[in-house]
């Protein structure tokens, strides 16, 4: 009977050795012993260093946009460091007896770790987006200031309103009547008499007809551009036209503060949405650093009772 239970424990014991250093067998095979365990305690001390955050979480510590370019090139290069000193760690866990335990320490290190240098990431990008919009309302500012040029001056088109005199046609004047020439007969007879031509009656001119002028109409005001200021007759007064300007202005104004506020919601929005998807995160890691526990904690159990047949 103890032979028939020592072998059956035996293989599930190496099975599940196997599979939990295979991870870092690779690397652990390259390196001795004290070379491993060297590069594990630098790996070690890079997990425990909270400098970086401690430094730049200060409040005030980020004060400028040139610093936080500076924080984010330096908060990648921590990122590269702390994902190598887990690959270190990681190596040197293969050769120990509690593997999982010990790469499941050494990886909540690493989350807490990467965790602390995003949110100072997260601070930086806030500072650039500030001075961002400070230069926006500052640009703004300085349009809404700036002297506007005086609108074009338009002169309406002088119209004629004087009637023009009607042309008078004076009637032709017929000419007289001509006399026949008294001419003598060659052969000595008398030049018969002229035909007796009464002139032509003229009648009385006729008068012109009546034709209306055309009428003038009143020249229209020009179109009013939104922005500018255009003379206007006498009637309509200065006053009008600024409140319509300043109507006009003020709509525009109110139309930017819309949309800055939508971007400034969208902002609020995606903070909020990556914020919980990292309290999902946090709570994912907790619940499996937990499973874990009651895993290791059931083969102690088990190999507890197994004891005495060994």
């Amino acid at each position: 009977m103890l032979r028939t239970l020592r072998f059956p424990t035996l293989s599930a014991l190496a099975l599940i050795s196997c599979s939990l250093i295979a991870s870092g067998a690779a690397n652990a095979a390259e390196l001795s012993e004290e070379e491993l365990e060297a590069r594990a305690e630098k790996a070690q001390t890079v997990l425990n260093d909270t400098a970086f955050y401690d430094r730049w979480n200060a409040k005030g510590a980020i004060d400028s946009p040139a610093t936080a370019e500076k924080v984010k090139d330096a908060a990648d290069k921590e990122l590269s460091r702390v994902e190598r000193a887990m690959k270190d760690v990681q190596a040197a866990c293969t050769e120990k007896f509690l593997v999982n335990k010990c790469i499941d320490d050494a990886r909540r290190l690493s989350f807490s770790r990467e965790r602390e240098i995003r949110r100072v990431i997260v601070a930086a990008d806030e500072v650039i987006r500030a001075e961002r919009v400070r230069k926006m309302e500052e640009n703004r500012a300085k349009n809404a200031a700036a002297k506007r040029e005086p609108p074009m001056k338009i002169t309406p088109k002088e119209v004629k309103t004087d009637r023009p005199e009607p042309i008078r046609i004076a009637p032709k004047k017929p000419s007289e009547p001509s006399f026949p020439m008294k001419l003598d007969g060659a052969d000595g007879r008398k030049a018969s008499e002229p035909v007796d031509l009464k002139p032509k009656e003229v009648k009385a001119p006729s008068e012109p007809a009546g034709i209306q002028p055309k009428e003038v109409k009143e020249a229209s005001l020009p179109a009013l551009i939104p922005g500018s200021k255009v003379e206007v007759p006498s009637d309509a007064t200065r006053k009008d036209l600024e409140d319509a300007n300043e109507a006009w202005y003020a709509e525009k104004q109110a139309q930017a503060a819309q949309r800055q506020r939508e971007a400034e919601e969208r902002a609020e929005k995606r903070r909020k949405d990556r914020e919980a998807k990292q309290q999902q995160f946090e709570k994912s890691l907790e619940e499996r650093s937990e499973a874990q526990k009651r895993y290791e904690d059931r083969q102690k159990e088990k190999s507890s009772g197994l004891a005495k047949y060994f």
